[in-house]
């Protein structure tokens, strides 16, 4: 999807937030958002909100002196759901088809991001995702299409998030599917990288790699070679999250073989998905 004036406003307070965390004073903040305006009037307004929003974060960093504000806060998302993992785990016997309930788990990590929200109720978040469900699911398709593969490739998203897809991972690799799951090269906002693989244990159970760039979402200009083969050969992914689903909803190679795993927490995603805000979907284009 194309960035549209609506897009703008979240470029700053995405800053803001990065300078909050970053602990900077009020003077700083101005300072820096004054330089930011300029700097984001010559964005391209063709580019994805992603793709926008990146270069507007990684300027504020620069800007800032700080390559990583949310370090700690990434931290403490990772030992929020790693103390729930266990009951996550839990919760897949007590519903009748374990992986649509891994999947509704794994969407309602989805609301631990930060980079927009600096509170949430996680407890209420799985309660909805598992007794509510999917507004738009197209599960039945996805399944149809599991049987056929044997491989998955899975694109990750924050921090904290990587456990809830860890148990959706599991459960993958326990109907005898490999799974390459992807995360950032370097830190942007609280998405997942390495570092947050290695602390939850993912690359115990998946094969891990990055894309190569620290672009939110998928930057088809900023990828490694590895994470480009991926993309092009894997016969089914399921991606998480707004950003990913703004890169690649409009690519060809995105019909009937990427699944789209998310919560709608913008109204202009929610008219590219065709569904509405705060609603949790999972669908294919």
């Amino acid at each position: 999807m194309r960035a549209t004036v609506d897009c703008v406003h979240c470029y700053l307070k995405q800053a803001v937030s990065c300078m909050r965390m970053a602990g900077l004073d009020e003077d700083s903040q101005h300072e820096i958002l004054f330089k930011l305006m300029d700097y984001v009037k010559g964005l391209d307004r063709n580019a994805t909100p992603a793709e926008n929003s990146t270069y507007a974060v990684l300027k504020t960093y620069k800007l800032m002196g700080v390559d990583d504000p949310y370090k700690e806060v990434k931290r403490q998302s990772n030992d929020l759901a790693l103390e729930l993992y266990p009951r996550l785990k839990q919760m897949l016997d007590e519903y009748g088809d374990r992986l649509h309930s891994a999947l509704k788990i794994a969407v309602a990590g989805n609301v631990i991001d930060l980079g927009i929200r600096r509170s949430f109720d996680i407890e209420g978040e799985l309660r909805y995702s598992i007794e509510t469900g999917f507004s738009k699911d197209h599960y039945d398709r996805f399944k149809q299409k599991l049987e056929k593969v044997d491989e998955v490739l899975f694109l990750g998203d924050n921090a904290g998030e990587i456990v809830f897809d860890k148990v959706l991972v599991e459960e993958l690799v326990r109907l005898g599917k490999k799974v390459t799951y992807v995360v950032k090269e370097g830190p942007v906002l609280n998405d997942s990288t390495m570092e947050d693989v290695v602390y939850v244990g993912m690359d115990k159970v998946a094969r891990v790699i990055t894309t190569g760039s620290r672009f939110l979402g998928v930057s088809f200009k900023h990828m490694s070679q590895e994470f480009a083969d991926a993309l092009n050969k894997a016969p089914l992914i399921i991606s998480k999250g707004q950003a990913n689903f703004e890169s690649l909803e409009q690519h060809e190679m995105a019909r009937d073989r990427i699944f789209f795993l998310l919560k709608i927490k913008c109204d202009e995603v929610a008219k590219a998905a065709g569904a509405a805000l705060g609603d949790v979907v999972f669908f294919t284009v």
